[in-house]
């Protein structure tokens, strides 16, 4: 991390290049002064948060086909990696710089002022951000990080860094739980854009972290030798109680800076559309296909999920069998993956794949347009979503399964599809262009092969791709730790088959050394090529298959 230290509070200036000084309308440096206000260092730290789900996140998204990319042969739709960390260079820099230095200081100056609230919070958001840059890289500084006057950073492995992430759960806990010192609701409330000061929802989010932390270990022995299931079980139940416990940032788009990265007027999303997986899981394409057998020639509307017309969007031509759309899907084209010729390849602008931001639309016409627009997630105005009460239901109900009680694995199970309608037409209210999923629409789509009617017909393949559905495009980097531990093509003892049913990576990158998909990503070019040579040497970071070398997590 070159200079690592000299240029902190520099680097902390500049947090506007992710879009959120402004936001908050405070002094030019939030983090720098010395007597700095805390309801002043929090807020960016919450909309980077989004900032990164919403751009680095497109990079897992592609990996596991959430999206296709502009021509169905990108190098993440290839699985070739990022060979000199430059593809996610943001991320690494939002971590340790952006975020992190900013949560130190709260952590620091909240001690020495007893803010303890404000000590929880940044412990939670430190935890937080590890797991994702640790699922998302592997190995990386951890004890070392942010030690002053050091060129150079010793990666710790994974396992130290899961070990020093539980750490940071429990720490956020013991400051969230006191009541002395200057502990205020009013005082936090100040700086917190997502719970407003509602210490008891940031408690449930940091076991809502638990839960998914807990959750990464299913590969491991000790996940049901001793008892890190029930850990999961456990945090879920002191978790969000329902959608109203969501951890989302609210944005009113009234500019750059205040606008969701996931909207149109950010344009984040322009080139990368629909992916086959995605559309054919709600189209009833998935469902409807038997265990290692064709895809159907069609499949009838009433199998159709009901979320489809909500979340995907529609290109004009509806009726017109293509490549990029399956026979009576009613237009939902999507990206093509294919060496050649893929993409979004129509050149009649009716069959065109429409942008996930509105219907009919190949480009998206809102760009840098500051007002209410998108669809579904990607609204301009529609808050941010980091985790969300729906993906916790999916994370019990795993985890219920695997002990083999399938009847709370059910209960789970139907309480996040539940959940994640509710979600979908929240959304649907605030763009106000998509109507409301009925109850009738409801209750015929849980009469279809897509959802298991009994708790003994359940099967983890029911689970993972009902809670796949549910963390499409907001939630990519849990998406891709789910797929990675099922190491993209497990098969479900209980089906024959895959998991990920009908997910397929057609072609890889030769980078890839041979037909293997992507684990991790390397560092960012921002320092660790200058001076952290010898830790990428030592973690392999220079062989050029390096981001197919799998995870710790996801294995035995």
């Amino acid at each position: 991390m070159k200079h690592f230290n000299k240029l902190i509070f520099i680097l902390i200036a500049f947090v506007s290049i992710t879009g959120c000084k402004k936001y908050f309308n405070v002094n030019a440096d939030p983090a720098s002064p010395q007597n700095a206000d805390l309801a002043a260092i929090l807020p960016p730290v919450l909309a980077n948060s989004i900032f990164h789900h919403a751009v680095e996140g497109t990079n897992a998204a592609l990996l596991i086909q959430n999206f296709t990319g502009s021509t169905g042969a990108t190098l993440q739709d290839q699985h070739g990696g990022n060979a000199g960390g430059a593809s996610t260079l943001s991320f690494w820099r939002t971590f340790y710089v952006t975020i992190g230095t900013s949560v130190n200081l709260i952590i620091d100056k909240g001690i020495a002022e007893e803010n303890w609230d404000y000590v929880g919070v940044g412990y939670a958001i430190k935890a937080w951000g590890f797991q994702q840059a640790t699922d998302y890289f592997g190995e990386l500084p951890f004890r070392q990080a942010w030690q002053p006057n050091r060129a150079s950073f010793e990666y710790d492995t994974q396992e130290a860094i899961y070990k020093g992430i539980d750490s940071l759960l429990r720490t956020s806990l013991s400051y969230l739980t006191r009541t002395d010192g200057k502990v205020s609701a009013s005082s936090l409330s100040r700086g917190d854009l997502v719970y407003k000061g509602d210490r008891s929802k940031w408690i449930k989010f940091v076991h809502g972290l638990f839960a998914r932390h807990y959750n990464r270990y299913t590969n491991k022995n000790i996940f049901l030798s001793e008892g890190y299931a029930d850990s999961v079980i456990k945090y879920v139940d002191l978790s969000f109680a329902s959608n109203a416990d969501n951890f989302q940032v609210l944005f009113p788009a009234t500019k750059n800076d205040d606008t969701n990265p996931f909207g149109p007027a950010r344009g984040n999303f322009n080139t990368i559309k629909k992916s086959r997986f995605i559309t054919h899981l709600l189209d009833g394409t998935t469902f409807l296909t038997p265990s290692g057998g064709p895809t159907p020639a069609a499949v009838p509307p009433g199998n159709r999920d009901p979320r489809l017309r909500s979340m995907l969007t529609i290109s004009a031509d509806t009726s017109t069998p293509s490549a990029n759309m399956s026979p009576h899907n009613g237009g939902y084209r999507y990206n093509v993956l294919a060496t050649s010729g893929g993409g979004d390849f129509e050149t009649d602008v009716r069959k065109r794949v429409s942008v996930v931001y509105a219907d009919s639309t190949p480009t998206n016409t809102g760009g840098a347009i500051f007002a209410k627009a998108g669809k579904y997630v990607f609204q301009n105005s529609a808050p941010g979503t980091l985790m969300g009460y729906h993906e916790l239901q999916f994370i019990k109900a795993e985890a219920a399964h695997r002990k083999g009680n399938k009847a709370l694995a059910y209960t789970a199970y139907i309480n996040g599809i539940n959940a994640h309608f509710d979600f979908v037409n929240t959304y649907s209210t605030l763009s106000g262009n998509t109507p409301q999923i009925t109850a009738a629409q409801r209750t015929q789509y849980f009469a279809t092969p897509a959802v298991k009617s009994t708790s003994n017909a359940l099967t983890l393949t029911d689970i993972m791709l009902q809670k796949y559905i549910g963390n499409w495009a907001w939630n990519p980097y849990e998406s891709w730790a789910d797929v990675r531990r099922y190491h993209y093509f497990d098969i479900d003892p209980e089906t024959g088959d895959q998991v990920y049913r009908t997910f397929v990576i057609p072609f890889y990158s030769l980078n890839n050394l041979g037909p293997k998909p992507a684990y991790r990503f390397l560092p960012t070019t921002f320092s660790e090529f200058d001076w952290n040579e010898q830790e990428i040497r030592k973690i392999g970071g220079f062989n050029q298959d390096y981001h197919t070398y799998e995870m710790w997590f996801s294995q035995p």
